[in-house]
């Protein structure tokens, strides 16, 4: 219904759930971040941040191929759009990580 030629979602409500799933799994990742940033002082954060930041554009692809596969309504249908969706969402979430340590 909203990106017919990328991305087919069949109606409001499967784009309210997957904003839903996609906010969840994201907190969930900002808090082993902010947990690691909090950790620096006594030297376990250092090792633990970059991995993390890097773990990024792993959850990301993961995040959007757990709801093409398991929510209905919700399907990508290009591997270049789940590269574009993977980039453009890994630069947000790092943003928002860089946004709350300042």
């Amino acid at each position: 219904m909203f990106f017919n030629n990328y991305i087919n979602i069949s109606d409001t409500k499967t784009l309210l759930i997957a904003t839903i799933l996609m906010f969840v799994v994201g907190y969930l990742y900002s808090l082993l971040v902010a947990m690691s940033i909090t950790t620096i002082p006594i030297g376990i954060g250092c090792i633990t941040i970059i991995p993390l930041i890097l773990g990024a554009f792993i959850i990301t692809p993961l995040k959007l191929l757990l709801l093409d596969k398991f929510l209905p309504g919700f399907q990508i249908n290009e591997f270049w759009t789940y590269m574009i969706l993977t980039v453009v969402l890994s630069i947000f979430s790092i943003s928002t990580e860089k946004n709350k340590k300042d």
